[in-house]
């Protein structure tokens, strides 16, 4: 299980790659507000709790301001985890998968060998759509890659 700033990493990566919505975060932290012992709320997490009208840029700002950076591979891989999982229950399209491992891949600074497998799934399904690539191997290219994430996306 993650401490309260590796869930919060979670929840400001996925904010910031489109996986998670406003609402959801939004939901989840008045959740955490709710477990927690208030000595242990950072101020923050109240500003994230009333911020349904406001920018996402602002409320990742908050986040951010909890994280301070850390916990960046971590919740990456817990990214991908959770993608395997949506994707596997058919929440998510395959197309919105690759959407989402390439902002991934973008947004932060990610283990270079990840950055690089995504890269190369992302231009196999590029191939693909195309018709240069078979789409069936594509997708099981990725659903095997991100398999490897499963048990990262239990942590949250």
């Amino acid at each position: 299980m993650l401490n309260l700033s590796g869930k919060v990493a979670v929840y400001q990566l996925g904010l910031g790659i489109g996986y998670f919505k406003l609402p959801k975060v939004v939901e989840w932290v008045d959740l955490m507000i709710l477990q927690l012992d208030s000595s242990e709320i950072p101020n923050q997490l109240y500003e994230v709790s009333l911020s349904s009208n406001k920018k996402i840029d602002d409320v990742i700002s908050l986040l951010n301001e909890i994280t301070r950076g850390n916990h960046i591979e971590t919740a990456s891989k817990v990214i991908l985890g959770l993608l395997y999982k949506s994707f596997e229950k058919k929440e998510i399209e395959i197309h919105h998968v690759v959407t989402l491992m390439y902002r991934l891949a973008w947004e932060r600074n990610i283990e270079d060998e990840i950055f690089s497998k995504i890269n190369g799934l992302d231009a196999d399904y590029e191939m693909a759509v195309d018709g240069y690539e078979d789409m069936q191997s594509v997708k099981k290219e990725i659903q095997e890659f991100l398999g490897t994430y499963e048990m990262y996306g239990e942590l949250i």
